[in-house]
């Protein structure tokens, strides 16, 4: 638990993932407690925030460039993900959202939602970043550090850019950048995703090698709430552009799915974080056939010190039918059993996500 004075505590977050917004920042947000939304917080399970332990270089409802903020996450031993997701170790998803969750807070603190009439939403863009040590049960609390390094508004829209750096106790565990967009509802409902993205097509050849299978559903691979996968559709250890291997996975669009009640409440999507998670569990199939797994398997999602990048313009939303993800292995060692790869995941034919540089490693 923390020592340093806590400026916003857990009962603040929570007001602002799903309670009156005022609660949370004061009276300057009144009008988003029944009249207007504003973009929220996740909230339970995916809330990964805690409390605001420090502020600096920054005034409330002011959007300016230059402000820092400390978050903390107390890392609970025996949370869902780590039992959901069959590993002694937090996945990636979760680690991501740790990072980014506290952008979303000062975003909220510096007054974004007020600059404009229209209720605007707020999604994540892109990022890169490395990680550099796993998050065991044991990690106790995780920091994080943001600093908002650039906001520029056009056209209803606000972009704003920040560093962001998580540590524990035992040293730094997460750094990069990432970047953001407040959007109206009708941007989004608009969006035609990442322009002349080059999908890899597979051959008949590809097509013929593989049968597609049911996605796993015993250990090493995760259980039902983190499983983002249904199946396997294409599957060749020497396909792909680079003859490395390549694999296509689908998920069918289940509105019931309990990340669409948590993020976010009165704005359902699906969470970024858990469509990259299903990138890596593409990886993971394409790592136990090559190298085998036993169901005690320890997959390093992220693998340690590779810097990896995404990008997302589009979004899942409960009406949506069909997510393809799909992954062109550029990499492999045998030695240190690591598989680097690229892809992208697709919504209905949309290509919203680009992966670049995901690297995952079976200890």
């Amino acid at each position: 638990k923390t020592s340093k004075p806590v400026l916003f505590d857990n009962e603040s977050i929570l007001a602002f993932a799903q309670g009156n917004p005022s609660d949370a920042f004061g009276a300057q947000y009144k009008v988003f407690d029944n009249d207007r939304k504003i973009a929220r917080l996740p909230r339970l399970p995916y809330k990964f925030l805690d409390r605001i332990v420090h502020i600096e270089n920054c005034q409330q409802w002011q959007l300016n460039a230059g402000g820092v903020i400390e978050a903390e996450y107390d890392v609970p031993s025996d949370e869902w993900y780590f039992t959901q997701d069959r590993q002694p170790v937090m996945p990636f998803a979760v680690l991501l959202e740790v990072a980014l969750q506290p952008c979303g807070w000062l975003a909220a603190y510096l007054g974004s939602a007020l600059t404009s009439d229209n209720d605007l939403r707020f999604r994540n863009l892109g990022g890169e970043a490395v990680q550099l040590l796993p998050v065991t049960p044991d990690i106790g609390t995780l920091t994080t550090r943001i600093k908002i390094t650039n906001v520029s508004q056009s056209g209803g829209m606000i972009i704003q850019h920040y560093d962001m750096h998580t540590y524990a106790d035992r040293g730094d565990v997460y750094k990069g950048t990432t970047y953001f967009g407040f959007f109206s509802h009708e941007a989004l409902a608009n969006q035609v995703g990442i322009r002349d993205a080059d999908v890899y097509e597979p051959s008949n050849r590809e097509f013929v090698r593989s049968e597609p299978f049911n996605y796993p559903t015993t250990a090493p691979y995760p259980d039902d709430m983190m499983r983002m996968l249904d199946r396997i559709v294409v599957f060749d250890p020497n396909g792909g552009p680079h003859g490395l291997g390549f694999v296509r996975g689908e998920m069918d669009v289940n509105p019931d799915r309990w990340f669409f009640q948590a993020h976010f409440y009165q704005d359902p999507v699906c969470p970024g974080s858990l469509g990259l998670e299903s990138f890596l569990q593409l990886l993971k199939v394409y790592a136990t056939d090559r190298w085998g797994a036993s169901e005690n398997a320890l997959f390093e999602c992220m693998a340690l010190n590779t810097k990896h990048k995404w990008v997302y313009r589009g979004q899942i939303i409960p009406a949506d039918s069909m997510v393809t993800v799909q992954a062109v292995v550029k990499s492999v060692d045998d030695a240190s059993q690591t598989v680097v790869a690229d892809g992208f995941l697709i919504v209905d034919g949309r290509v919203i996500y680009q992966m670049i540089d995901f690297a995952i490693r079976v200890r």
